[in-house]
């Protein structure tokens, strides 16, 4: 009877001796082998999560910074079209307080369709565009106009009455609205009853509205007063108001599982410029 042999003699380079192939691993081999792969496999797991959150991130931040430049365009390109006088500056920055701190988030401007109904005097309602935070969803930057009221606002001194009228405007159903972002960061202050829209709006005048009135006082003379430049003449002078914009967008990152006011955000700054003459 023959015996077949499973196992093939290999002869080796030394004559008289001989050597047997194996066709399978041991079991630390096949351990060893086991634990290389799944060291491989871990590495890669941390290389793509690294390479998901880099590109959310990056992701993120360009929407925010394309909103940024939309709402900061749209909101520059307003300052420079207003409408201005020495009754009305054409931009107003109006501040509201909670508790002990204040926010100059509302940006009120002259801006009317066509020729204002009262070049030399105040401006109508339905000339305004105002733009702030919206109350109802403090991560929304708005800007609203009253089409429809052809009453006259008050003056620029009157502060009390300027926030009923813009809180009304912002209330309105008849009030047109545009959202600019719906990015905002949010955050959250003392004794307030909800968070707030990250954003702040400050004008300057030049000559100011101190300098106007200590003119028409007769404690100055035209020729001191701060003209742009030194732009001036005998019958009029160029005053600029300079408006500054500030605001904190949040990149839209759903997966950091941080709330939104507690997530920093990304700051982005923006200025426009008016120039118009006054007169003696």
């Amino acid at each position: 009877m023959c015996h077949r042999n499973n196992h093939r003699t290999v002869v080796s380079a030394r004559p008289g001796t001989t050597t047997r192939r194996r066709d399978a691993l041991t079991l630390i081999e096949l351990l060893i082998s086991i634990s290389i792969m799944a060291v491989i496999a871990v590495s890669l797991g941390s290389l793509a999560r690294a390479v998901q959150v880099s590109f959310a991130y990056s992701q993120g931040h360009g929407d925010a910074t394309q909103h940024a430049r939309v709402a900061m365009a749209h909101i520059a390109r307003t300052v420079r079209e207003a409408t201005a006088n020495e009754q009305f500056p054409g931009v107003l920055v109006l501040s509201e307080t909670e508790g002990s701190w204040q926010f100059p988030d509302t940006l009120v401007v002259w801006h009317p369709d066509g020729p204002a109904a009262d070049p030399a005097g105040l401006p109508r309602y339905n000339e305004l565009v105002v733009f702030s935070p919206d109350p109802t969803s403090p991560s929304i930057l708005a800007a609203w106009t009253m089409p429809g009221d052809t009453g006259i606002v008050p003056s620029v001194d009157d502060t009390s009455a300027w926030a009923t009228v813009v809180a009304a405007i912002k209330s309105s159903p008849q009030a047109d609205r545009v959202e600019l972002t719906d990015l905002l960061r949010t955050a959250s202050v003392d004794n307030a009853s909800s968070p707030r829209g990250v954003v702040r709006f400050t004008s300057e005048l030049s000559p100011s509205a101190s300098d106007w009135t200590a003119y028409r006082g007769g404690s100055r003379t035209w020729e001191s007063l701060p003209w742009v430049q030194g732009i001036h003449g005998l019958q009029t002078g160029l005053r600029q108001v300079w408006v500054r914009i500030e605001l904190q967008l949040l990149p839209p990152d759903p997966s950091s599982g941080v709330a939104p006011e507690d997530q920093p955000g990304v700051p982005f700054f923006g200025s426009a410029a008016l120039y118009y003459s006054l007169a003696p």
